[in-house]
């Protein structure tokens, strides 16, 4: 292997950033700066920035940042050693191979390996007690903490010599213990100290299962100081460590994941840790930025469909779009991606200690393909409400039409349009039946991160246990829903049965409906309905919640459930309008209601 250190020095004094990424972009120049649509991410108005005299791009949309390597490393998926020689051959530079020498000092792994053992018997000393705390409050068991060999660095407050003294005091060359990234040293200055101080450190592998950085995270009584300083930081880049270019755990994942095991990607440590410990060992997570095209590629590499797995908040929707938008322009017959939404306020992490393995594997099992997923989110970050006129409809069309178009295997860019085209037609349909029926359609098209996503709305069966669950819980709703419930053709015969009692009894038997229900012998479907998981799937059937919040999450069930019931309905009564007349605009219309309903 070559040193290609002053090969990288040559080909930035050759290669402006402007000009090579001027050639996939149109840019503008702002002062010292220019400025474009950034590549990474869908974006209208531009934010991406690039200097040249600093020799940096930064994306204040996505977060994309990096340098004239990390550019074609990211765009092009090569690994840096590759980037670098497609660069030095772009400007005529040969790089000698010389397989005697190796660029990356082996001392280097030594000091990181050092620092690790270092943080971990800080761990289980008196100053590594509130961080043990800490683990221990996580479920983290001690052959958990051992295998993820996690530690704790102290401040400079607690006593004993700093990371960097006793680094020095080992034999430790300056300069390469501020090359492996673990400690910062200032500009114009000789002063050095500790990257990592009061942190729970969590050690980062190449796939060697070698140590090569290190991140820290605070926690505890700094906790109230988070808007002070950042909750995670990791190692500096080194020629060792590019946070772009790995994936936390990805050395212990890929023993592990086969055709029948996926990688799961997360989006945080603890995330990873403890889903392992749970049994799901093919956990991968970034290292605290949004996910690169590079993580992405050494997943597909193990797996031809990894699942992404984001929290159940708006922050993490819009993660999993920011990532599933970033996946689309490498996207390929055998390449894509599963999103799991969490139910709200979850992370894998809490729904494992506050639910158990049997509801993070049900939640997992529900995860839905990536044009089902990218759909979701579309409808999450504009909603239908927003939709009322004909040029907002051609507006979003065309936003989504757009956002397509970056894939560029053309067989999957073409089925995806056709897809998203009739998920379009059905939105318009949707939306027009909502308000023939006297319904507002605001709220109607629901996020994924307030309770249930929009792919169990496909469910019938699921969906009309959710309905039935939620009036015998809410019987006062009744009064509000009453011809909408009569609307539903339930499939189980039981639930049929169910349904026609309570649409037999009088208004003023609402408050003791289940009573009733039991008296009449149905104390065992109760049980069954009442007592399954349906909490999980939609945490408004239980009680406790506001009757107004329970109606309009009821309805946005009951209409999801029973848009191909309605669309039915209505191709039935255009045939036979068609058979009284027989026009060229009624079978006009019989052949759209065709083309809306949705498939089983």
């Amino acid at each position: 292997m070559s040193n290609l250190t002053p090969y990288i020095e040559q080909i930035r004094t050759r290669i402006d950033l402007s000009e090579w990424i001027g050639k996939d972009l149109k840019l503008t120049r702002k002062g010292h700066e220019f400025m474009g649509l950034c590549p990474f991410h869908h974006e209208k108005t531009p934010s991406f920035t690039i200097n040249d005299r600093k020799g940096f791009y930064h994306c204040f949309g996505c977060g994309a940042h990096g340098d004239l390597i990390h550019y074609v490393m990211q765009r092009q998926g090569l690994s840096f050693q590759e980037a670098v020689h497609k660069l030095a051959d772009h400007v005529g530079i040969r790089i000698i191979e010389d397989k005697k020498r190796d660029d990356i000092p082996p001392d280097l792994y030594k000091i990181l390996e050092f620092c690790c053992d270092w943080f971990e018997k800080n761990l289980q000393r008196n100053i590594g007690e509130e961080a043990r705390g800490y683990f221990e409050k996580r479920g983290f068991e001690k052959a958990t903490i051992q295998n993820f060999r996690l530690g704790f660095a102290p401040s400079f407050k607690q006593g004993g010599l700093s990371l960097y003294q006793t680094l020095l005091q080992n034999g430790f060359e300056k300069n390469l213990i501020v090359k492996s990234g673990v400690v910062v040293q200032k500009e114009n200055s000789q002063e050095v100290y500790d990257r990592f101080r009061e942190r729970l450190i969590f050690p980062i592998f190449d796939v060697k299962g070698r140590v090569i950085a290190f991140g820290g995270r605070i926690f505890s009584r700094l906790e109230s100081k988070e808007g002070q300083q950042a909750k995670y930081i990791n190692s500096s880049d080194s020629s060792l460590f590019h946070k772009g270019s790995v994936l936390y755990n990805y050395h212990q994942a890929i023993q592990e994941i086969s055709t029948e095991v996926p990688p799961l990607l997360v989006e945080g440590y603890c995330d990873v840790i403890s889903l392992y410990q749970a049994g799901w060992k093919t956990a991968v997570a970034p290292l605290g930025t949004a996910v690169t095209e590079q993580q992405l590629m050494l997943l597909w590499k193990r797996h031809s469909c990894p699942i992404l797995c984001f929290d159940g908040d708006h922050a993490g929707i819009r993660a999993a779009f920011r990532t599933v938008e970033r996946s689309l322009p490498f996207l390929k017959p055998n390449k894509s991606l599963k999103i799991c939404y969490l139910p709200a306020k979850e992370d894998p992490d809490s729904l494992l200690r506050n639910h158990g393995p049997k509801a993070l594997k049900e939640t997992l099992d529900r995860s839905v393909h990536l044009a089902e997923g990218l759909w979701q989110n579309l409808i999450f970050l504009t909603p239908p409400q927003s939709l009322t006129t004909p040029e907002s409809k051609a507006k979003f069309q065309q936003y989504v039409l757009d956002l397509l178009s970056i894939i560029q295997d053309p067989n999957v860019r073409k089925f995806y349009e056709l897809d998203f085209l009739k998920r379009l037609r059905q939105l318009w349909y949707y939306q027009g039946g909502n308000q023939r029926r006297g319904f507002s359609t605001q709220n109607k098209i629901h996020s994924a991160g307030e309770g249930f996503p929009l792919g169990l709305l496909k469910k019938n069966d699921l969906s009309q246990k959710i309905l039935l669950a939620t009036l015998i819980n809410y019987p006062t709703l009744l009064t509000e829903v009453i011809e909408q419930f009569a609307d539903i053709e339930f499939q189980e015969e039981k639930w049929q049965t169910i349904q026609a009692v309570i649409l037999e009894q009088p208004l003023e038997n609402q408050e003791r409906l289940k009573e009733i229900l039991e008296q009449k012998g149905f104390k065992v479907w109760l049980q069954e309905l009442l007592e399954s998981d349906l909490h999980l799937h939609a945490p408004f059937t239980m009680t406790g919640h506001a009757p107004e919040f329970v109606l309009e999450r009821w309805l946005d069930v009951w209409q999801g459930a029973t848009w191909r019931q309605h669309i039915k309905e209505d191709l039935k009564q255009a045939q036979d309008r068609a058979k009284i007349s027989l026009d060229e605009e009624a079978w006009k219309k019989i052949k759209a209601l065709k083309t809306q309903i949705p498939s089983a």
